[in-house]
């Protein structure tokens, strides 16, 4: 029974990470395909408008999340995740 148990640990487990290699390369040829058609300056464009409409769905993001901490964290917690997004995808894209 534990050998059984094991072996779908072991099989869900490299499932998992076969998906997130998959989505790593998917994810580098996404961003080396947008470096090959936008300039530098397009990219960083379309990255600020991105970002923007984020933060102006800030209120509404921090709502759905749980209730049980403050709306003042919630909102920081939101602008943090959008500010880590934002400077994480302008790497990837060389910016």
């Amino acid at each position: 029974m534990k050998s059984i148990i094991t072996k779908v640990i072991t099989l869900a487990a490299l499932t998992l990470s076969m998906n997130v290699s998959a989505a790593s390369a998917i994810d580098a040829l996404s961003a080396e395909s947008i470096k090959a058609t936008l300039t530098p300056e397009q990219i960083q464009q379309s990255l600020n408008q991105w970002k923007e409409r984020e933060l102006k769905q800030l209120e509404s993001r921090a709502q759905n999340i749980s209730d049980r901490a403050p709306i003042e964290a919630r909102r920081e917690l939101v602008k943090s995740q959008i500010e880590q997004e934002y400077k994480q995808t302008a790497k990837a894209l060389g910016l």
